[in-house]
């Protein structure tokens, strides 16, 4: 992780000096009880405040935090004293939400390793990121603090989480004055075009602003490369943030919040904009109830949790107009998308017993109805409807050549496995990958590994 290093030093020396204090000086009840320790120390770059994290077993979280906040005073008179500093931060004290997330990620791995064949390639992807990369919601809010300057990069091929969540932390982060920008290189699609609320920017003007000390945002996927043309710009920033819930990857930048059991990134974004009591009024709002509608496919998705709808309910007493947002995602048909559909269904294929189904669309067919690719939203999800089918795989050529394809099961099959052997990733349910090979080849591979997986290699049919 790339940080300053007076920075780190600052916070080395204080959870050193706080952890000592806590065997023989600290005499609050509260810190007295249990087993307490200082997991780490993150300080701000003003050198202004730091945050303590602790863990431990046994505790009373609310009583802890109340007895350090009374013993503030004394624990900073001795942080002066020991490092001779003229002015010694203001300390925050929070518990390590990290340690928790460890924790749940092994029970999902001992599931797992239990018998759960149908994921267990998706899980080793998880715990991988999360384990080794993840950072709590409280040390995310602490660092959108620690910056006045922000770039937000939504993935290509944009759907409503990667926006939505973009342009939510963006007009929250401009109600506290700062300078936030959501940078694209693409059209919105139409159905989502209406929560870009003029947060967008191209590359040129995101150069012209000449941002110094930003910090770079990626929502909604780990993968640098999904940003494609903007990538140098992103790694300008000096620092970067991942927020993404997608249980395959590979977290590259500085700080990530990985978490697959999550429906959406939006829902991650309120959690963080929550915790950080940030502003949320009604477009704020509005942003991050389209990213959850839309990827949990209308509440649908078995990932939506009960959480799920508490946090959408929250939203709409914030005034989000969820007829005009279903109206704008759903209801938004073009003669070119049903022409599209049409050509779709008369060339696709069922496969496998009738257990799979697959479709495809090329340029050709695109150009010639004058189609868009957002045309051929809800394709892979069409085809996964047909009566006894499991797995569905829709394909379409991108403009430079390349397939992209699209999978989704019902019930059983792990599609996320399936797409990382392709270089590609996602969820179980829902995943996808991009081949460099002609669209024969690309559909010609997928259908002999799915096959495959209908017999047991990614997964299992219980009937």
């Amino acid at each position: 992780m790339r940080k300053n290093y007076r920075d780190q030093r600052l916070g080395e020396e204080i959870k050193k000096i706080i952890s000592q204090l806590l065997q023989r000086e600290l005499k609050h009840p509260a810190l007295n009880q249990g087993i307490i320790t200082i997991s780490h120390v993150k300080s701000a770059q003003d050198g202004s405040f730091a945050t303590v994290y602790f863990t431990g077993i046994g505790l009373d979280e609310g009583a802890v935090i109340d007895g350090f906040n009374q013993s503030k005073g004394f624990i900073r008179t001795e942080i002066g004293k020991a490092m001779g500093l003229r002015f010694t931060p203001d300390l925050r004290f929070k518990v390590d939400e990290t340690e928790q997330y460890g924790q749940h990620i092994d029970e999902l791995i001992s599931r797992v390793s239990g018998g759960d064949s149908g994921s267990a390639a998706g899980m080793t992807a998880v715990s991988e990121a999360g384990m080794t990369a993840n950072v709590s919601v409280s040390e995310i809010v602490d660092l959108l603090e620690s910056y006045e300057r922000f770039l937000l990069f939504p993935h290509v091929s944009m759907d409503g989480d990667t926006l939505g969540a973009a342009v939510a932390i963006c007009l929250s982060l401009r109600e506290l004055g700062k300078r936030a920008y959501v940078v694209i290189d693409e059209e919105i699609p139409d159905i989502i075009e209406f929560i870009e609320y003029k947060t967008t920017i191209s590359i040129k003007e995101a150069e012209a602003l000449e941002l110094e000390n930003y910090l770079s945002i990626l929502p909604d996927s780990s993968d640098v490369s999904r940003i494609e043309t903007r990538g140098e710009l992103f790694s300008s920033g000096k620092e970067s943030l991942c927020i993404d819930h997608h249980i395959t990857g590979n977290p590259t930048c500085d700080y990530n919040i990985i978490l697959p059991e999550v429906a959406s990134t939006c829902e991650i974004v309120y959690d963080i904009l929550t915790e950080a009591d940030y502003p949320m009024h009604e477009e704020i709002a509005t942003a991050l109830y389209v990213g959850i509608l839309t990827d949990t496919g209308r509440f649908q998705y078995e990932s939506t949790r009960p959480q799920t709808h508490r946090i959408a309910a929250s939203l709409m007493e914030k005034g989000v107009d969820v007829n005009r947002a279903f109206n704008e995602v759903y209801q938004k048909l073009t003669p070119s998308k049903l022409f599209v559909e049409k050509e779709l269904l008369e060339d696709m294929e069922i496969f496998a017993d009738g257990k799979a189904a697959v479709g495809f669309i090329t340029r050709k067919t695109l150009d010639l109805y004058d189609a868009k690719d957002a045309d051929t939203e809800g394709m892979s999800e069409k085809l996964r409807s047909i009566v006894g089918v499991e797995v569905s795989v829709f394909a379409r050529e991108l403009a430079d050549g390349r397939i992209k394809t699209s999978m989704r099961s019902k019930n059983y099959f792990d599609v996320a496995a399936l797409a990382a052997k392709y270089g590609g990733g996602g969820h179980i349910r829902a995943a996808g990958f991009t081949s460099e090979k002609t669209m024969e080849e690309t559909l010609s591979d997928i259908k002999k590994s799915i096959e495959a997986g209908l017999m047991g290699d990614c997964g299992s049919d219980p009937q």
